[in-house]
């Protein structure tokens, strides 16, 4: 099939293919820089594509080319100087004491956190007080329970 000569010549250069392509000593730096530059410049290339295909072909979802908008209610906190509806905030409060506390905390809100917003000062230092914290070591060293303060934070049910 092969004649002495053309065998002779195919393996003189499989031997020199074999020596440009060995790894012996190791790849250079400036191969593997090569190489890294490579990849980050495909790897960008690839994205800089995708989000120009996602600019100009998203699915729209816009509702207000459509014809359906969201309905747009005057919140009063909503403005510059607006504040909640103190009252509203007070019924809350008296809706989570009496339904919502059987099984729900508010262990992380204390009781500060009311004053000036749906009770007074004096209100909010009563409804602590009804509740009883335990507090000390005391001089003996034992604990001991207290009326509840400011500080306190919302009893768990």
């Amino acid at each position: 099939m092969f004649s002495r000569g053309s065998f002779g010549a195919f393996k003189t250069a499989a031997q020199g293919a074999s020596k440009r392509f060995s790894t012996q000593s190791g790849p250079n730096k400036k191969t593997i820089y090569n190489a890294l530059m490579c990849v980050a410049a495909s790897t960008a290339t690839g994205a800089g594509l995708t989000l120009y295909y996602l600019e100009k072909n998203a699915a729209s979802a816009n509702m207000e080319a459509e014809g359906l908008h969201a309905p747009d209610y005057p919140f009063p906190q909503k403005k510059l100087f607006g504040t909640f509806d103190h009252a509203s905030i007070r019924r809350g409060f008296q809706v989570f004491k009496e339904v919502c506390a059987a099984c729900h905390s508010l262990d992380l809100v204390h009781w500060r956190n009311l004053v000036d917003v749906a009770y007074s000062e004096d209100e909010v230092r009563a409804m602590a007080e009804e509740f009883e914290y335990t507090d000390g070591p005391d001089d003996s060293g034992a604990m001991f329970e207290r009326p509840g303060k400011l500080t306190d934070p919302i009893p768990r049910p």
